[in-house]
């Protein structure tokens, strides 16, 4: 009896999911007990904060984007422990619509994106994840020929690469800025610029993700529904292949929103909102290049952030329209993507984290 119990304790492990809150809907951060096993999840407890819509975590402690336009918008750090989230403390971010933060190596520093106003922050961090100062925010004034939609700079997110370099994506000026993140003599921290890229003009730009190899980097574009492909040669990058994720036969807007690639490096997933509603799976050549294997219904509207199990058995497609997560069974070896059947009820889920 004991051998089970243990056995099925393994098998449970956090699940945290970012919101847009309203006074009916969500108050913040969901935490469920996810198991790895059957893609089951039970809600566990509900910490208080506005518009988490992205989060990044250590093994103590947890990030929030607080995405606010009214002045409140901020970092906030809460520790995690036996009895969740615990509140930390926050500071104030540079810009407006902070929608994307990401944890430095050795957690040292955290960097957020302000989807408005063009600001890029530099965080500096404690030992216990406390958000100690805002150290460097690095303005961009760009534009792109969209008048709707880029007249100005939107940074979008901000990843770092297998060379440990910022990737930051502007859809604004549909550009992908290369950063350092250096130590200056008075203990602060600074962004450094090192180049940046231009993508296919009127793209916007979105999420990036890299191949496991390192040297082929995939970047979303949030209006066209594309993906453009940049490989890594003598050190420098070049755009080498443009493939949509939408079906041949799709006539409707795009809203493309989250990429990732499988631990293999064989397997590439995107989402796309608006009239598609869908997530679509590419195969992944020798060479980096994508080959569109399916497009399918993500069961719901408005998928945003999506994410793979620990052991990338499931994939979790957060539905922010229709207020819940749907699970899907991926098959490794294929990579195909079959509704579990699994739903978790969450309001304006938009950024899933394990």
């Amino acid at each position: 009896m004991n051998v089970t119990l243990t056995q099925a304790q393994d098998t449970q492990i956090p699940l945290y999911i970012g919101t847009y809150t309203s006074p009916n809907g969500s108050k913040g951060i969901y935490e469920f007990s996810f198991d790895t096993k059957t893609g089951d999840a039970t809600l566990v407890r509900e910490t208080s904060t506005p518009n988490p819509s992205f989060l990044d975590r250590r093994g103590y402690f947890l990030l929030a984007a607080n995405e606010m336009t009214d002045g409140s918008q901020s970092l906030t750090s809460f520790s995690l422990g036996k009895e969740g989230l615990t509140f930390q403390n926050k500071l104030a971010t540079g810009g407006s619509a902070p929608c994307h933060v990401v944890i430095g190596k050795d957690a040292e520093y955290a960097v957020v994106s302000n989807y408005l106003g063009g600001a890029l922050d530099l965080f500096q961090l404690s030992p216990k994840g406390e958000v100690l100062s805002k150290d460097d925010t690095k303005l961009y004034h760009g534009k792109s020929v969209d008048k709707a939609r880029q007249e100005a700079s939107h940074i979008h997110s901000a990843f770092f690469g297998p060379d440990n370099l910022l990737y930051v994506s502007d859809l604004g000026a549909d550009k992908i800025y290369i950063l350092d993140i250096q130590k200056t003599d008075n203990g602060k921290f600074q962004f450094v610029e090192k180049g940046e890229l231009n993508v296919n003009l009127g793209g916007g730009p979105r999420h990036i993700t890299f191949h496991p190899n390192g040297k082929v980097l995939y970047s979303l574009m949030e209006m066209t529904g594309d993906i453009e492909v940049f490989k890594k040669k003598d050190g420098v990058w070049d755009s080498y292949q443009i493939i949509s994720m939408r079906s041949p036969e799709f006539e409707g807007k795009s809203g493309a929103a989250d990429i990732k690639v499988s631990s293999d490096g064989k397997f590439l997933y995107s989402t796309d909102r608006i009239d598609a509603n869908t997530i679509t799976t590419f195969a992944v050549g020798k060479n980096g290049k994508l080959r569109r294997k399916e497009v399918i219904s993500v069961q719901g509207k408005g998928p945003r952030n999506f994410n793979f199990s620990p052991d990338e058995r499931f994939i979790l497609v957060g539905n922010q329209l229709t207020d819940e997560i749907v699970v899907f069974n991926r098959d490794k070896k294929s990579g195909k993507l079959t509704d579990s059947g699994k739903r978790i009820k969450a309001s304006k889920p938009v950024s899933i984290l394990f």
